[in-house]
Protein backbone atom coordinates (compact mmCIF):
# COMPACT_ATOMS: atom_id res chain seq x y z
CA UNK A 1 0.00 0.00 0.00
CA UNK A 2 1.38 3.43 -1.07
CA UNK A 3 0.78 4.60 2.87
CA UNK A 4 3.92 1.72 3.83
CA UNK A 5 1.19 -0.56 5.62
CA UNK A 6 0.92 -4.55 4.61
CA UNK A 7 -2.31 -5.68 4.23
CA UNK A 8 -4.23 -8.89 4.65
CA UNK A 9 -7.98 -9.01 2.86
CA UNK A 10 -8.37 -12.85 4.08
CA UNK A 11 -8.06 -11.97 8.03
CA UNK A 12 -8.58 -8.37 7.38
CA UNK A 13 -5.55 -7.00 9.44
CA UNK A 14 -3.47 -4.01 8.78
CA UNK A 15 0.08 -4.59 9.95
CA UNK A 16 -0.70 -7.94 11.17
CA UNK A 17 -3.00 -6.34 13.56
CA UNK A 18 -6.94 -7.14 13.66
CA UNK A 19 -8.87 -3.96 11.75
CA UNK A 20 -12.28 -3.33 11.26
CA UNK A 21 -12.04 -0.32 9.97
CA UNK A 22 -8.79 1.80 8.38
CA UNK A 23 -8.41 5.34 7.83
CA UNK A 24 -6.36 7.25 5.12
CA UNK A 25 -3.58 8.73 6.03
CA UNK A 26 -2.89 11.17 2.91
CA UNK A 27 -4.86 13.26 0.45
CA UNK A 28 -6.36 10.48 -1.54
CA UNK A 29 -9.75 10.80 -4.11
CA UNK A 30 -12.16 8.34 -5.21
CA UNK A 31 -11.80 8.03 -8.84
CA UNK A 32 -14.77 7.55 -10.25
CA UNK A 33 -15.24 5.32 -14.09
CA UNK A 34 -17.71 6.98 -16.34
CA UNK A 35 -19.37 2.99 -16.47
CA UNK A 36 -18.98 3.17 -20.33
CA UNK A 37 -18.92 -0.25 -21.27
CA UNK A 38 -17.88 -1.51 -18.00
CA UNK A 39 -15.44 0.86 -17.28
CA UNK A 40 -13.20 0.67 -13.62
CA UNK A 41 -12.76 3.30 -10.58
CA UNK A 42 -10.88 3.42 -7.48
CA UNK A 43 -12.83 0.32 -6.04
CA UNK A 44 -10.94 -1.68 -8.67
CA UNK A 45 -7.49 0.19 -9.03
CA UNK A 46 -7.28 2.06 -5.75
CA UNK A 47 -7.52 5.62 -4.47
CA UNK A 48 -5.49 8.35 -6.41
CA UNK A 49 -3.29 10.76 -4.15
CA UNK A 50 -4.59 13.92 -4.87
CA UNK A 51 -1.73 15.78 -5.72
CA UNK A 52 -1.59 13.25 -9.10
CA UNK A 53 -4.99 14.71 -10.18
CA UNK A 54 -4.64 16.49 -13.26
CA UNK A 55 -7.84 19.15 -13.88
CA UNK A 56 -10.73 19.65 -11.89
CA UNK A 57 -14.60 18.87 -12.12
CA UNK A 58 -16.72 21.25 -13.65
CA UNK A 59 -20.41 20.51 -13.71
CA UNK A 60 -22.60 16.85 -12.99
CA UNK A 61 -23.57 15.81 -16.37
CA UNK A 62 -25.52 12.81 -15.40
CA UNK A 63 -27.30 11.16 -12.40
CA UNK A 64 -29.49 8.43 -11.52
CA UNK A 65 -30.36 6.04 -8.85
CA UNK A 66 -28.45 3.14 -9.67
CA UNK A 67 -28.69 0.68 -6.93
CA UNK A 68 -30.90 0.28 -3.98
CA UNK A 69 -29.59 -1.63 -1.11
CA UNK A 70 -26.25 -2.52 -2.95
CA UNK A 71 -28.21 -4.56 -6.05
CA UNK A 72 -27.90 -3.25 -9.63
CA UNK A 73 -31.37 -2.07 -11.02
CA UNK A 74 -32.64 -2.47 -14.34
CA UNK A 75 -32.34 0.02 -16.60
CA UNK A 76 -36.16 1.20 -16.51
CA UNK A 77 -36.31 1.81 -13.32
CA UNK A 78 -33.07 3.91 -13.86
CA UNK A 79 -34.84 6.14 -16.49
CA UNK A 80 -37.31 6.39 -13.83
CA UNK A 81 -35.35 7.90 -10.85
CA UNK A 82 -33.12 10.44 -12.74
CA UNK A 83 -32.22 12.76 -10.34
CA UNK A 84 -33.03 16.18 -12.41
CA UNK A 85 -31.69 18.36 -9.77
CA UNK A 86 -28.34 17.22 -9.79
CA UNK A 87 -28.00 17.83 -13.84
CA UNK A 88 -25.92 20.43 -15.07
CA UNK A 89 -24.68 21.04 -11.45
CA UNK A 90 -21.95 23.13 -10.83
CA UNK A 91 -19.00 21.81 -8.76
CA UNK A 92 -17.61 24.13 -6.46
CA UNK A 93 -14.43 23.04 -5.36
Amino acid sequence: MREGHTINTATMSVDGFPAGTYTVQRDYVFGMGDNRDNSLDSRFWGFIPEHDVVGTPMVVYWSWQNRVNNKEQSLMYKFAHIRWNRLGTIINK
